[in-house]
């Protein structure tokens, strides 16, 4: 709702309060950033001084908070403190929470509709008996054999449309010239974007059916339906600004769903008023 974003978050009075510094908010996830980052600041002030990252002398891996701190060496003009603090919040924020956010959504659809969890079971067993997925003792699935399961790809997109990670209009500045988007003439410097819940949920693409979990209709729509759906997923952005990790993440969440039904039965428990997932290792 554009007015109370103008009032609640755009006000001009709060936005200078903050920047006289008057307004200290702090979201969660930045003072996770902050509190990492003081934790190991005298670690950081010796690279950020010598930008040396590896010791020869152990086997002690670079993370990117390391990396961000040589880049600021390597660069000071540009990469500040606070360009560093930004890029390790955007790595917790935008590099973990949203994938978290997408796998627990396909595990309270899959929890909620047993249909669907036994069918997608059924289709794991069935690719280990045909030799799709190697036999492993830890039940691993690898992201090839992920890739040959197509009830599992149908549940995965099925999860990304009705709960997308990013429930924000993911906000875009039209640029000065202005631009024209299906007739319309919009001026420069007018705040645009699409909201990926309001977008999942067109019926002309994905059918009137919008809100319900139904995995099927991934696998029943022909090659143009297909196509024209899955233009619509608008889960990790869409065009230049595309989510840079969004491969990274659909690996994890196709290994991760898979391996982790192989290996264990989940099944859910109503206590109260609550849903709780219970989880026991496979012993057969």
């Amino acid at each position: 709702m554009p007015l109370l974003d103008l009032l609640l978050e755009k006000n001009p009075i709060k936005l200078l309060l903050e920047k006289w510094g008057f307004s200290k908010t702090v979201f969660p996830v930045t003072a996770f950033a902050q509190t990492r980052s003081s934790e190991r600041a005298a670690e950081m002030a010796k690279i950020k001084e010598s930008g040396a990252i590896t010791n020869p002398k152990t086997r002690k891996g670079v993370d990117l908070l390391t990396k961000f701190t040589q880049a600021q060496h390597e660069h000071p003009d540009f990469m500040t403190d606070t360009q560093v603090l930004t890029a390790a919040v955007s790595m917790v924020f935008a590099g973990s929470e949203t994938t978290a956010i997408s796998l627990s959504a396909v595990f309270y659809h899959l929890l909620r509709h047993p249909a669907a969890h036994a069918k997608l079971m059924q289709e794991l067993d069935e690719a280990v008996q045909n030799g799709i997925i190697a036999e492993r003792p830890n039940g691993a699935v690898s992201w090839a054999e992920s890739q040959k399961l197509p009830y599992l790809d149908a549940v995965v997109q099925e999860s990304f449309r009705l709960h997308p990670a990013a429930g924000l209009v993911l906000e875009r500045v039209v640029p000065a010239q202005g631009i024209e988007v299906l007739g319309e003439r919009i001026p420069g410097g007018t705040i645009v974007g699409c909201n990926a819940w309001v977008l999942h949920r067109r019926p002309e693409v994905f059918g009137e059916d919008v809100d319900a979990f139904r995995p099927e209709r991934w696998i029943e729509a022909g090659p143009e339906k297909l196509r024209e759906m899955k233009a619509t997923m608008f889960q990790f952005g869409a065009g230049a600004r595309t989510c840079i990790g969004r491969h990274i993440s659909t690996l994890e969440i196709y290994k991760l769903v898979p391996s982790l039904l192989r290996r264990f039965e989940v099944c859910c428990s109503k206590s109260h008023a609550s849903t709780r997932i219970s989880t026991h290792v496979y012993t057969d």
